[in-house]
């Protein structure tokens, strides 16, 4: 699953790029160390689902934009659908949002290999 970790590092690269910032900038942002960014993106770490997760929320995405093929769904399965009924909008958000971090948490466990566990790798 290497190119999943390489399709990772790109997108870490490319949301940042987009906006300007330095990888000490997006450091700064999330609270880690700029050369854990610097190697999330060569794909020499492998962010956590929590780090994802941060990331995402940070750049205003889904956890999906991280993981090729895992399209955002706008639809909603006839089981979420009765569970969810009469929850507001942003409640339902938050359910989304959920299974989406459980999905993704999901593939990276398959995924395996080295990741970042807290600063420096540690």
């Amino acid at each position: 699953m290497a190119d999943l970790y390489e399709h990772i590092a790109a997108t870490i690269k490319r949301l940042r790029a987009e906006r300007g910032w330095s990888q000490e900038k997006l450091a700064e942002q999330i609270a880690e160390p700029a050369n854990t960014v610097s190697r999330w993106e060569t794909a020499t770490y492998k962010p956590s689902a929590e780090q994802l997760e941060k990331l995402a929320k940070l750049f205003d995405e889904s956890i999906t934009v991280f993981f090729p093929g895992m399209e955002r769904q706008t639809a909603i399965p006839q089981a979420l659908l009765s569970a969810t009924r009469g929850l507001k909008r942003a409640e339902l958000d938050a359910v989304v949002q959920y299974a989406e971090f459980t999905r993704a948490r999901s593939i990276l466990r398959r995924a395996g290999g080295k990741r970042t566990k807290g600063r420096d790798g540690d």
